[in-house]
This record gives C-alpha cells, sequence and structure tokens, in this order.
C-alpha cells in the first residue's frame, strides 16, 4: 500500500493519540489498512501530521494493547490479521464461570497509565481505612444509586470489600457464629455453600417459585429452625435467574420482620435488571437488610471491588470488627481504577456494552434451547436455568462433557432434595466469543436429547 496517511477528527476535547488510534481503528474497518499492512516509522508519521513522536508512540503502544496492531523489533509495526477473531478455539469450551463476556482491557490499560501520573499513589500503597477511602465510597454509592435503585443511600452505611464474596463472609461473621442456622433459597449460589461449610453454619432450604424464595416457606423455615439470618438474591437469582416483583419483596420484609430476620441481600446482578424499576429490600428493609454487591459480574472480576451496606449502629460496628479481622483494610488500587472510572462515566460505557453483548448471547440461549430453558424476567442474563430432575441434570452434565462443554453439576447449587432444587445452569459471558457460545448451546442441546450419547456408541 501506499504510504499510510490517517484523517484525524477535528475534536479538541480527545487527546490526539486518541483521535489517531480512532483513525487507525476506522481504516483497519473499512480495508484502507489490510493485514500485514506496515505502518509508517513513528517519527515519519509525526512529521507527515505535525504532530509529537510522543503522541504517535503512545497511539502505537494502545493499538497494540487493543490488538489491532503488532510490533516488530527491527522490522516494524504491522496490522494484525484478525480474521480468526469470531473462531471457535480448540479444547473444552467452559459454561461454568459466570462472568462478563467482555473484558476491558483497553479501560485498564488507559487507565493505569492515567493513574500513574497522578501524585496519589502513596495512599493508595498504604493500609486503607477500615471502610475505605472516603472517596471510593462515594463513588460506590452512586454506582448503586445508578445501577441497582438504592436511591439516596447514605455512602457513610457502605464499607469497601475484596467482591461480593467478601463481603458475604464479613456479613455472615457480623451476624452469626459456628453452628448458626442460615436460610437460603433451595437452589442457592455455590459461594454460600463453600462460606457455610468453612466457617461452619447450618443451611436449610426455603422452597423456590418462579419468583425466587417462596414468602410461606421462609415463614416455616424460620420458625422450626430458629434462623435469625436470609441469605437470598432476588435479582437473577443464581443458578435459576428468577427474580422477585415488588409484590414478592414486600412479603418477604413482612416475614423478616414477624421473625426477625437479618436479611443478607446479594445484588451483585442489579446491573442488569435495572430496567424493571424494582427497589432492593435494602431499601424496604433498611434497619434489617446487609445488602453485598460488587463491580465482578457487570465489569471485571479481576478488579475485586464490592461493597457492603449495613444499618448504622451495632451491625455496622460488628462487619468492621469482622473486616479487620480478617483482611485489616479494603485494598486500593483496584478501588483505584473502580472510582475512576465511576467518576468518568466510563463504567457506564462498559457496562452498557456488556449488557448489549449479554442480551444477544441471551436471545441466541433462549432460541437455540427453546422450551427447555427457562426464560428470565428481563432480557439479559449472565446466567439461565434448566430445571430437570436430578438424574436428568447429571446425565447431561456428563453428555456436554464428552462433547467438549463443561456444566455446572446439579448438587453445586442443590441445598436439600427438592425438584425445585434440580437443574443444569449456564453461564453464556464465559464462552470467549459468540460463535463459541453457538458451538456449545448446540452441544447442550444434543446432550438434552441424548444425542451424544448416540454418536459415543457410534464411534465404538
Amino acid at each position: 500500500m501506499a504510504t499510510w496517511r490517517p484523517k484525524l477528527s477535528a475534536s479538541r476535547s480527545t487527546p490526539i493519540y486518541r483521535r489517531l488510534v480512532a483513525a487507525m481503528a476506522q481504516d483497519i474497518e473499512t480495508g484502507r489498512l489490510a493485514a500485514g499492512d506496515r505502518l509508517p516509522p513513528q517519527r515519519d508519521l509525526a512529521y507527515a501530521l505535525s504532530i509529537s513522536v510522543g503522541a504517535v508512540t503512545r497511539a502505537y503502544d494502545d493499538a497494540a494493547q487493543r490488538g489491532l496492531v503488532a510490533a516488530h523489533v527491527g522490522r516494524g509495526t504491522f496490522v494484525v490479521d484478525r480474521s480468526q477473531g469470531d473462531a471457535v478455539p480448540d479444547g473444552l469450551i467452559d459454561l461454568t464461570i459466570n462472568t462478563a463476556p467482555i473484558a476491558p482491557m483497553d479501560a485498564m490499560v488507559e487507565t493505569v497509565a492515567a493513574l500513574r501520573r497522578q501524585t496519589a499513589w502513596q495512599q493508595r500503597l498504604d493500609y486503607q481505612p477500615p471502610c475505605g477511602l472516603d472517596v471510593d465510597r462515594r463513588a460506590g454509592a452512586a454506582w448503586l444509586g445508578r445501577t441497582a435503585r438504592f436511591d439516596d443511600l447514605d455512602w457513610r452505611r457502605l464499607i469497601c470489600c475484596s467482591g461480593t464474596q467478601n463481603a458475604m463472609a464479613l456479613a455472615l461473621a457480623a451476624l452469626c457464629k459456628p453452628d448458626d442456622t442460615v436460610l437460603c433459597d433451595a437452589a442457592t449460589f455455590p459461594g454460600i455453600k463453600a462460606l457455610a461449610a468453612q466457617q461452619g453454619y447450618r443451611l436449610v432450604a426455603v422452597d423456590m417459585d418462579a419468583q425466587g424464595a417462596r414468602p410461606a416457606s421462609l415463614d416455616r423455615a424460620a420458625a422450626a429452625s430458629g434462623a435469625r439470618v436470609f441469605y437470598t438474591l432476588p435479582t437473577l437469582q443464581n443458578p435459576t435467574a428468577r427474580v422477585m416483583s415488588r409484590e414478592r419483596r414486600d412479603d418477604i420484609v413482612k416475614i423478616a420482620r414477624a421473625r426477625d430476620l437479618w436479611i443478607v441481600e446479594d445484588d451483585v446482578y442489579a446491573p442488569y435488571a435495572q430496567h424493571l424499576g424494582v427497589s432492593p429490600l435494602a431499601v424496604l428493609a433498611p434497619e434489617r437488610t446487609v445488602y453485598v454487591s460488587s463491580l465482578s459480574k457487570i465489569l471485571s472480576p479481576g478488579l475485586r471491588t464490592g461493597f457492603l451496606v449495613a444499618p448504622a449502629g451495632d451491625v455496622f460496628d460488628r462487619c468492621l470488627r469482622a473486616l479487620r479481622a480478617l483482611m485489616h483494610s479494603p485494598a486500593g488500587l483496584g478501588a483505584a481504577v473502580a472510582t475512576d472510572w465511576i467518576e468518568s462515566g466510563r463504567a457506564d460505557d462498559l457496562a452498557r456494552a456488556v449488557r448489549t453483548e449479554t442480551s444477544a448471547r441471551t436471545a441466541m440461549a433462549l432460541a437455540a434451547l427453546d422450551g427447555v430453558v427457562d426464560k428470565p424476567a428481563t432480557a439479559m442474563s449472565l446466567h439461565l436455568w434448566l430445571p430437570m430432575r436430578a438424574l436428568d441434570a447429571e446425565r447431561t452434565v456428563a453428555r456436554a462433557l464428552t462433547a467438549g462443554v463443561r456444566l455446572t453439576p446439579p448438587a453445586a447449587f442443590a441445598v436439600a432434595e427438592s425438584k425445585m432444587a434440580s437443574g443444569v445452569r449456564l453461564c453464556i459471558g464465559s464462552a470467549v466469543n459468540q460463535a463459541t457460545l453457538k458451538r456449545a448451546l448446540s452441544i447442550v442441546k444434543s446432550a438434552l436429547g441424548g444425542e451424544v450419547d448416540d454418536q459415543v456408541s457410534a464411534s465404538l
């Protein structure tokens, strides 16, 4: 090709290096830059565009981080062949990990580069205050208000944590002692099972229906067990993706008040259901709810940025004491990135992209498994539920694994023997791309019909 001369946008509010990267990406998309094309030397391009060499260097580095180009010492910088970007990779397809389908690599690279120019790193590298820095707590409260309908949240009730699992551990440490009973949904998040096993809590199942925990069952279980704590995910419940209506939430709150139950509300999937307009239990019963959430399921689990909200007073103080005993103080670096993204609006942009991709994947899965998968109350969910008998679920998991797809066995979620508690969960965000997910869904569909067994038998 002739020497590349990009046309930069005239926007003065956007740094020149970003405009150069945007022009590069556009020219690759339109074919003006083809795979294998060599970019001009940095000094030559800087001269041609009348910009600094430093701006070109930064643009080339940023483009390399995005996978647009690759630099080879002694040869130059070349456009990467991305034609295989949607190819299905070889090996096992793992649908057991519940994670967002987009990794914010570009945002992370830019944010770290920007943060390193700030002068507040010493504060971030020191032990943090027990609750976290005020700036991080304010940002967390603002984020929960925007994405979880946690309106008018007083940031002084918020404690920064290292993810939702850590927040759950702190909440239960504040509310329970070993051998105490904790009520939970009959099919529940494996993390609460692991925590109960480690800390010596006894889990008792609450029967479920299409909206999650049934109030009458919660009332009976509380009366029979004497439990003081109920753990639940009212929004896109894991593993069933069920959502409690406002009326159901009101009923749960009435039972909790009548039985003097504490509620530990796990609301980590709220950003996928904010359009439903349903408030958290912590808004409906702030005096008896410890609320936990994080950025793990909507932005990045690697940030390890979580939030715990407790009523002011004794329980809040007990949560702080648990934090000091178990981790001393929150981590500062992940919180710095999270706060930057929340305050700048980048978190909202990233979440919007994740929701769009998740919506497309949800539609794919519902179409591929029509008639056997529960349709969630929202148009998007990171996980979907295939209800079936325990034996059928085990067979489906085994067949799928034989054909190259890993699924989570039903025992991972079951608290008690119950038809409600049995099924297979699909984590549709963990596939590397939509083509891989399409392939996995085809295998799952075959496994449901026993076709995988037929194929294996035919090959023997």
